[in-house]
């Protein structure tokens, strides 16, 4: 009976312990669970935040694109409209431009049709030019060869603008009396005569000079205007009356004192102011005018 007892209390004590020692296991167990799973959780809180972190980092870049792409799109149109406007005006540039270049052209054209124009005046005026130069450089070299037997006694040729000058000194053409024509300014004459008359179409005006004094003699004479006057008109009826030179050829001019190669101070001055001139006056080309 005791022995029934004792081992029902070992029996007893030996569950107490079973128990207890399985319920241990448990706890221990469910302990650790919780502790990984607490572990766990602490994780996934991390992770949530900084999702959370991510997440805001993401909706402010978001922002920041939206912001840039609104400022892209603002300037893209900007660009466009800067472009269509640029676009419009070299359009209207290069008409205009266009425009420009045609104006150009026809001004230049007008241009070059007035320079042609003036050239071809030009070329006329040079080539009348040097036809009235020929015509005055061969009377001149014809004038000379007529003359030439008194050069050496002072009569000289000069070619002067349209005109050829023939000087005769004054002691070759007239007498002592300083108003007739001399024997030897007779030959001279004759000389003149002559050549006129191969010329029908050349004209001469016969210029005498003075010196400052008037011929004690030619009381006639009220001044030197008288006086040149006087010597050209004697030496134009010399060569109408004697030699039948055609009056339309010819026109005395008196000059005076007043246009001297010298001084009147002294008697050689006056003699060489004392010279008749007879001026050629050919009939030479009109110079072309620019209409």
């Amino acid at each position: 009976m005791l022995t029934q007892k004792l081992t029902l209390l070992l029996c007893l004590l030996a569950g107490i312990t079973c128990s207890s020692c399985v319920k241990k296991r448990i706890f221990h167990a469910e302990r650790n669970a919780r502790t990984a799973a607490e572990s766990r959780e602490k994780i996934l809180v991390q992770e949530i935040l900084e999702r959370r972190k991510e997440t805001a980092q993401l909706v402010k870049s978001t922002e920041n694109l939206a912001r840039d792409l609104g400022k892209q799109d603002a300037e893209i149109e900007d660009l466009k409209e800067r472009l269509a406007n640029t676009t419009q005006s070299m359009g209207e540039s290069a008409s205009k431009l266009a425009s420009e270049k045609v104006s150009l052209e026809k001004t230049l054209a007008t241009t070059n049709q007035t320079l042609d124009q003036r050239n071809a005046i030009i070329k006329k005026v040079k080539a009348v030019q040097d036809k009235r130069k020929v015509i005055l450089t061969e009377l001149d070299s014809d004038i000379q060869r007529a003359f030439g037997a008194f050069t050496s006694s002072g009569v000289s040729t000069v070619v002067e603008g349209d005109w050829v000058h023939l000087t005769l000194p004054d002691a070759l053409l007239f007498d002592a009396t300083g108003v007739n024509i001399s024997v030897k300014g007779k030959d001279l004459m004759q000389i003149l005569a002559e050549f006129l008359a191969a010329r029908p179409a050349l004209s001469i005006d016969l210029v005498a000079y003075t010196d400052n004094i008037l011929p004690p003699k030619e009381k006639s004479l009220k001044d030197t205007w008288d006086w040149s006057l006087l010597r050209a008109t004697n030496a134009i009826r010399v060569l109408i009356r004697d030699f039948n030179v055609n009056a339309n050829q010819v026109t005395p001019v008196g000059k005076g004192e007043f246009y001297p190669l010298a001084s009147n101070e002294t008697p050689e001055g006056r003699q060489k102011n004392r010279r008749t001139v007879v001026t050629f006056k050919p009939l030479l080309p009109n110079i072309p005018v620019a209409e």
